[in-house]
């Protein structure tokens, strides 16, 4: 059939082939009735191509290489890594800086109550003295 085809080309002084070849070349063939399976088959296939085109993902339309989008991705991973760990940085000094504040505020409870507990005590001693 190819060569049926190549014929029909040859004859028309054409390079390529199309569907309308095929198509002769099955009726000069003496297969006319496969004609309309082979047109049902085009449909279909056009329909796919159609479909794949339409569904194409963003990234074929980016222009992009797959090392450059690679490229990228890892730099934009980094920086997400790396802000990361500022946060989480500063988190632990908010932390620490909560936990010295607690300590700070205890200790001088701490060292008023044991003024206190003197200055009590040494009032006792005065009165119990006199």
């Amino acid at each position: 059939m190819f060569s049926k085809v190549s014929k029909i080309l040859c004859q028309q002084s054409l390079n390529h082939s199309n569907q309308y070849f095929l198509f002769s070349a099955l009726e000069s063939l003496g297969y006319g009735d496969f004609k309309k399976e082979a047109e049902g088959a085009l449909a279909e296939c056009k329909a796919v191509a159609e479909k794949k085109r339409r569904q194409s993902t963003r990234l074929e339309n980016l222009g992009m290489s797959e090392e450059e989008l690679l490229r990228v991705q890892q730099e934009l991973f980094a920086k997400a890594r790396e802000e990361a760990a500022k946060l989480e940085q500063q988190e632990q000094q908010k932390v620490e800086a909560a936990a010295s504040s607690t300590s700070a505020t205890a200790a001088t409870s701490t060292t008023s109550s044991s003024t206190t507990s003197e200055a009590e005590s040494s009032a006792k001693d005065k009165t119990s003295d006199t």
